[in-house]
């Protein structure tokens, strides 16, 4: 099965066509894809767009444009060969949701052509293609035949799509009754059920319980491996990197970097967590540090551009740290090392007993260790106005690889069991924990495995 896209004209760019060959190995072939949308600042604009042009042209004046270029996709190119499981990365509004719309056919190019071999199972926008005053079961024989399906074929695999599904009685009341898990469980169903060649994900599953998006996960590692080609879109580097062997990372609406997933992945995240020269310098000068690329330790372009702090104002949290144990600041931590984080607390009102904490959390903002001096020595002394306190905390480094962000915190007790900060800062430092040389793991703890093989019996061969 063959599907092709060919150049459109618009208002703004006119291209001639061009011809793709097929090509018995390619599953997707894109050529000089791009997709420009024309922006008006008013419903009037689009207006005087409607009837003025035409009108300078009659008489023969020069035309005005009354909207602005939004380029969505510029000049994209590439080809995915049948088979292969490719994802896409790039920050919100580099054009990855477009490029996807464009492949499935439900978004026209403004220029360039698209060439898919093979029946496409697209789980774009959550629920797209369902009717909501159809019921369930009603919805999934209309997608199946969308997708060429005989009602035969799809009697065949109503069960698979019911039981992966598991909405019960729900499958015969109008989809519009559901919750956005229940049509996002049944809009995936049938996707992969309905023998697709090409499954193309864009972000889906961050609708639903984790255990439905485990099982899907797994579902779409199943047919990976199956010989089903993948285009699938995450923000998630770990996820991407796990179930694609190759990867496209769009940027500014462009392709940047194309190849294996590890490397392209990379290449995101060194772009999105990075900074500019001048930031590094600042950031370096500010802790201390100097400009020193080559320290192993160092690396300038690991900096947070989003750290939140609230609370009340009878404390302030400084002079964050983290540092080996000869006090040298760093952010990059070798498997094992003991390292401190440390930083100053300055009082500016009378505290009882306050508790100081730390936090660290992986890109997904989920908690993987914290520690504070609640029930401690520590946290049963008083201050009073004027104060200054350094909080220092001793620890060893048994994150597996990754990039991990710092929270620094202090609180009180309000007498009720709940807690008031007298300030907090979230993501107030980004640091990354480096693996073993030659040493593959995942996961956000490093157990430090012990590895033996023994050889209990070889079968002798003859001759």
């Amino acid at each position: 099965m063959s599907s092709s896209h060919p150049n459109m004209s618009c208002a703004l760019q006119e291209e001639p066509s061009e011809e793709i060959t097929p090509t018995d190995d390619i599953a997707i072939r894109v050529s000089r894809l791009s997709k420009c949308y024309q922006i008006y600042d008013s419903p009037r604009d689009r207006l005087k767009q409607f009837l003025v042009p035409p009108l300078q042209h009659f008489i023969g004046q020069n035309t005005k444009q009354y909207f602005r270029d939004f380029w969505a996709l510029k000049d994209v190119s590439f080809e995915i060969k049948k088979g292969v499981s490719v994802g896409i990365v790039g920050r919100n509004g580099a054009g990855k949701s477009t490029l996807l719309q464009i492949i499935c056919g439900t978004l026209t190019p403004t220029s360039g052509a698209v060439e898919t071999n093979g029946r496409v199972a697209a789980l774009l926008e959550l629920g797209s293609g369902f009717d909501p005053e159809f019921t369930g079961r009603e919805n999934v024989y209309m997608n199946a035949a969308v997708l060429g399906l005989s009602k035969e074929e799809t009697d065949a695999c109503f069960g698979d799509i019911l039981l992966f599904a598991d909405i019960g009685e729900f499958i015969d009341r109008p989809v519009k009754t559901y919750s956005s898990g229940m049509l996002m469980r049944l809009a995936f169903a049938v996707a992969i059920n309905v023998q697709p060649q090409i499954l193309v994900v864009d972000e889906a599953l961050a609708v639903g319980d984790v255990a439905f998006q485990r099982k899907c996960m797994r579902k779409i590692e199943e047919l990976s491996q199956s010989g089903v080609t993948l285009l699938f879109v995450s923000h998630d580097t770990e996820i991407v990197k796990k179930v694609c062997t190759e990867a496209i990372y769009l940027n500014c609406n462009e392709v940047r970097h194309q190849g294996r997933a590890k490397e392209v992945c990379i290449e995101y995240e060194r772009d999105l967590f990075g900074a500019s020269n001048n930031s590094q310098n600042e950031f370096a000068q500010a802790n201390g540090i100097g400009i020193i690329d080559n320290s192993p330790e160092i690396d300038p372009e690991l900096l947070v551009s989003d750290e939140k702090i609230y609370g009340d104002v009878r404390a302030r949290i400084l002079d964050i740290q983290l540092s080996n144990i000869a006090k040298k600041k760093l952010n990059l931590l070798k498997s094992g090392m003991e390292f401190i984080v440390s930083y100053k607390v300055c009082f500016s009102a009378g505290v009882k007993r306050p508790v100081f904490g730390i936090m660290f959390t992986n890109k997904e903002g989920i908690c993987v260790f914290g520690v504070n001096t609640a029930g401690r020595a520590e946290s049963l002394c008083d201050y009073i106005e004027g104060d200054e306190v350094i909080v220092s905390f001793s620890l060893t480094n048994n994150l597996g690889p990754g990039i991990y962000y710092l929270t620094c915190g202090v609180h009180s007790d309000d007498h009720t069991g709940g807690l008031i900060f007298l300030q907090r800062r979230m993501d107030t430092l980004l640091f990354k924990s480096l693996g073993r040389d030659h040493e593959m793991v995942s996961g956000t703890a490093q157990l430090y495995p012990t590895i033996k093989t023994q050889l209990q019996a070889r079968r002798e061969m003859n001759g």
